[in-house]
């Protein structure tokens, strides 16, 4: 049982200072933002970089960004719909094509990428990441009215998912506030009991009730009270 143990421990941190953790404000493209916005390209093209292809990353970033991808925009960044609908595109030209590309959680999205589960699950999480497959994390960061037991969405940020250490998410965090180098974040979590998210987004309101509060090791940003994992984008080869 030990050795198992062992085993599964070191897989689930195989990758984790292999997948790249590029800054998204060292974007400098014209029309760029200085990557301000650029989470979601950035956070995906972390993964798929070191999975292989003929692109280098910042020219990948570039082209998920686009409006033929991504289409993130320089003021609300990107959708759920425009991560999955930008990775479908860019798997298929650089792999040839792919065996799974999901989404779990409130956020709207196409329902062909549908899982049906609006809560992200923490035992897929654990084994999402190998040489062939990657997940992408869309947090929100809330703000919390305590009479009221409600976590207001403020706004949303997207990470990549490296691996799982135990009971930590290890996560490479696209946003300068993460510092600018290379870093391996260990993010520790709790599920929310009760208490419901709120906000202008479609798919809110929802029970709180389950979802992952991620608490120390998360950079969290400036404004919010906390930060919580709205859903996941799964990929695989």
């Amino acid at each position: 049982m030990l050795l198992l143990l062992a085993t599964s421990v070191q897989a689930e941190l195989a990758y984790i200072n292999q997948i790249a953790d590029f800054t998204q404000t060292d974007i400098n493209d014209a029309g760029s933002g200085n990557g301000q916005q650029f989470c979601a390209p950035v956070a995906v093209s972390n993964s798929l970089v070191t999975m292989g292809g003929s692109y280098q990353q910042l020219e990948m970033i570039s082209l998920l960004a686009s409006s033929n991808y991504m289409n993130t925009s320089l003021v609300n960044g990107t959708g759920t719909t425009g991560v999955l609908r930008g990775v479908n595109r860019i798997a298929r030209e650089m792999f040839g094509g792919y065996t799974l590309l999901e989404y779990q959680g409130w956020r709207k999205h196409p329902k062909k990428y549908s899982t049906g589960n609006r809560l992200p699950d923490l035992d897929r999480l654990k084994n999402a990441i190998s040489s062939r497959s990657a997940a992408w994390l869309n947090v929100g960061w809330y703000r919390y009215h305590r009479q009221k037991n409600e976590y207001r969405r403020i706004g949303g940020h997207w990470v990549t998912l490296a691996g799982f250490d135990e009971e930590r998410l290890v996560i490479h965090d696209p946003a300068p506030r993460a510092g600018s180098a290379f870093a391996n974040e260990f993010v520790e979590f709790e599920v929310i009991e009760d208490g419901l998210l709120v906000g202008d987004k479609a798919g809110l309101p929802v029970e709180a009730r389950g979802y992952l509060k991620l608490g120390s090791g998360f950079h969290i940003k400036r404004g919010a009270d906390f930060a919580i994992l709205d859903g996941v984008v799964f990929f695989s080869l």
